[in-house]
């Protein structure tokens, strides 16, 4: 993260490479584990631009900042074999979340009252160094992903919540290759495949004068395919620069459409998400053996669409301005550190909820700070 990830697919010192790209492992010295966290601080400001209600104005609270400080954990392993040509390598990680709780009675709560989503994706992977200039590596994504939706709902006598909630587990692949065309250069990409998700779970209504209900239900989450390209060079032994750019295949998420368990349709929201681009460069130096430093700068595009954000996720381009370090505590035993500030550029919604009776219209604005530590342990 130090690097707002301009290196991950093309020159990882530590066993994350196990996410980034696998065939990164054939680089590494040994066995190795890492573990580590990132400390999400979100913050979103959402402003009301004239939502009603049955024609007239909702006059409420902003929702206050929806978000909270959270942890994001995770855990790599690589180990060699066959005289380092064959390595194996474990991932388990959450590489995609959302948690949001906005205040009670809010302008906006016909849109969304409470968003959480959780996914944890365990990743075994094998990587095989076919020449000194040439790894491939690749492996299976086992992810499981739980999922909370929660809005209110109005029949203009009484107002209730609406409430979805599932799990489920999905399967998908990831597949790498790292190239040293040159000396000083490395080359590197990635895949990783789209995974489907039913959420089985519950759909209700509670709390209406008349209509309540709670059964069981599916809903589709759909995650997208990501490829990933970056170019390191060395531009000397101390001093390295990074380049990288990733696409995100987010048109498959098309919609949230929860049935019940005949296939009949509950709700279907839109969310007609677009395919999207992020540009990274950055550079480490390597101040003594002792200490390394970096820092980096991305460009975030997002896939939310002006007719379709809502406030489930709030969201915008995103600029990234990164540093990190890595310190060496011992030749066996390195500590990574790093932090980012993303700044969430201001957009807008608009929105037609609650059966068409409740329009949503905000200004948006936003920008989350992160702070990583981790551990890497070379056996």
């Amino acid at each position: 993260m130090g690097s707002a990830f301009s290196n991950s697919v093309t020159s990882l010192k530590d066993a994350s490479t196990v996410f980034f790209n696998p065939a990164g492992m054939t680089d590494l010295e040994g066995a190795q584990i890492n573990i580590g966290t990132h400390i999400l601080f979100p913050s979103a400001n959402l402003t009301n631009t004239g939502s009603t209600f049955f024609g007239a104005p909702i006059a409420s609270n902003n929702g206050g900042n929806p978000y909270s400080a959270t942890p994001v954990p995770n855990f790599y392993a690589t180990t060699p074999l066959l005289d380092n040509k064959i390595w194996m390598g474990l991932g388990i990680n959450a590489p995609f979340g959302l948690a949001n709780d906005y205040n009670d009675g809010w302008f906006g709560r016909y849109d969304s009252t409470k968003t959480e989503l959780t996914t944890i994706n365990i990743s075994p992977v094998m990587a095989f160094k076919a020449t000194d200039w040439l790894s491939i590596g690749g492996g299976l994504d086992a992810q499981y992903t739980d999922a909370v939706l929660e809005s209110a709902i109005s029949n203009v006598v009484s107002e209730g919540v609406s409430k979805l909630e599932g799990d489920d587990w999905s399967f998908g692949y990831n597949i790498g290759i790292k190239l040293k065309p040159l000396k000083n250069t490395t080359i590197g990409a990635h895949y990783r495949s789209a995974i489907s998700h039913t959420l089985d779970g519950r759909i209700s209504v509670q709390g209406l004068s008349a209509g309540n209900f709670n059964i069981a239900g599916t809903a589709n989450l759909n995650l997208p395919d990501i490829a990933t390209f970056g170019v390191t060079q060395d531009i000397s032994d101390r001093f390295k620069v990074f380049g990288q750019a990733a696409w995100f295949g987010w048109n498959n998420f098309e919609d949230i459409h929860a049935k019940n368990t005949t296939g009949g349709t509950i709700s279907n929201i839109k969310q007609n998400y677009q395919t999207t681009w992020t540009f990274a460069v950055g550079g480490e130096y390597d101040i003594n053996e002792d200490w390394t430093v970096r820092a980096g700068y991305q460009y975030d595009a997002t896939p939310t669409r002006d007719l379709y954000r809502t406030s489930r996720t709030p969201d915008g381009d995103r600029n990234w301005f990164s540093t990190g370090a890595t310190y060496n505590i011992r030749p066996n035993l390195e500590l990574d550190m790093a932090a980012t500030y993303i700044d969430i550029s201001s957009e807008k919604i608009n929105l037609n909820r609650n059966s068409g009776l409740a329009n949503i219209t905000a200004n948006t604005d936003g920008s989350v700070g992160i702070l990583a530590l981790g551990l890497n342990y070379k056996f």
